[in-house]
């Protein structure tokens, strides 16, 4: 099969989808690639890294895909490249939950869309895996530096001191990313409630992290807790689909001012009825006056843990797909997952 890498194009998106050992392990079963140049820069790899495996390097993202038959990205194609896609597939977190217009214009032109994060394998979700376990860490880190007075938080320190009470932080969700946020809040000595709507998983989350609060998710749960809360994390998923609504507008006014709401969820739409997606390069806005952080693509703050990590998780299934085209893909039910859109449906 003919796949091609492009260079992503989100603001601030230094991801490469496909690294040098997954190129390698891709050609070594006959496929070729084709690398758009510059495209593994910001993660740490030359254009020679690939074109000394046998990769062919391409000028522009126009020549990629027009010379090849699947696409491999990190994030979701612009509708510009939707247009590049007419007939072909594309393997990448897609997201549709959350754009009807992209599901529209890959129905439009054809696509066989497949998306890393609609796969479900005994019940985990093995390629959002990874870079659910990086934001989950980079949403609590990044929170903690909007609580200082210089950055336009509360002016406090996540631990505390031996004086000073620490911050308290409150996360939703107890899946991969509010694990790991939960981890990182708990190493860095902040007070940490996690809230769920699965008891099992929170008496083992307990039973594991003692020092952590634990209660069942709710409305009534999570009003009663907001008014104490420096940080709160969205850690909500729902696989393929929007994310639950767990803190509205109307509950701001339970927090106190400066407060801090990290939507990890956003790329699915996200679970604060007041997130919109913003970039690295403009990461926050202010609704009022609580801070909100709803960064689309967190992990490309760390590009080169964040690609290898991702490669590892993906490269079994595109080496699948790629193998024997949608024939296998219909006879494997693992795979048949990630199909998202395909024959204008």
């Amino acid at each position: 099969m003919k796949i091609g890498i492009p260079k992503e194009i989100i603001s601030q998106e230094y991801r490469v989808s496909i690294n040098p050992e997954t190129a390698k392990m891709l050609l070594q079963s006959s496929h070729e690639l084709y690398v758009q140049s510059g495209a593994g820069q910001d993660s740490g790899y030359k254009d020679e890294d690939y074109s000394s495996l046998g990769c062919t390097i391409v000028d522009s993202a126009s020549e990629v895909f027009d010379r090849s038959e699947l696409i491999v990205k990190v994030k979701e194609p612009s509708l510009e490249e939707v247009e590049m896609l007419s007939n072909k597939a594309i393997f990448t977190y897609l997201h549709l939950s959350s754009s009807k217009e992209l599901t529209q214009k890959l129905m439009e032109c054809n696509v066989t869309g497949l998306a890393y994060e609609t796969v479900v394998v005994n019940n985990q979700t093995p390629m959002l895996k990874p870079m659910s376990e990086i934001a989950g860490r980079l949403s609590l880190l990044d929170s903690i530096e909007l609580l200082k007075k210089s950055k336009g938080g509360k002016g406090k320190l996540i631990a505390g001191t031996s004086l000073a009470d620490p911050a308290n932080v409150l996360i939703i969700g107890g899946g991969i990313v509010g694990l790991n946020a939960m981890q990182m809040s708990l190493g860095l000595g902040a007070s940490t409630t996690l809230l769920d709507v699965n008891n099992e998983l929170l008496n083992e989350i307990k039973s594991r992290y003692p020092a952590v609060n634990v209660g069942e998710s709710s409305k009534q749960v999570i009003e009663g807790i907001l008014p104490m809360v420096d940080i709160v994390v969205g850690a909500v998923l729902t696989p393929g689909g929007k994310p639950p609504t767990v803190i509205t507008r109307d509950m701001l006014s339970l927090m106190e001012p400066k407060s801090i709401l990290s939507d990890v969820s956003v790329d699915q739409g996200g679970c604060f009825e007041t997130s919109k997606p913003t970039t690295h390069g403009n990461p926050t806005y202010e609704v009022d006056n609580i801070i909100h952080y709803c960064v689309k693509n967190i992990p490309s703050a760390v590009p080169f843990t964040a690609t290898n990590a991702l490669n590892e998780a993906t490269k079994p299934f595109i080496l699948k797909f790629a193998n024997s085209g949608l024939h296998g893909l219909f006879n494997d039910d693992n795979l048949l997952m990630a199909l998202n859109t395909y024959n204008g449906k």
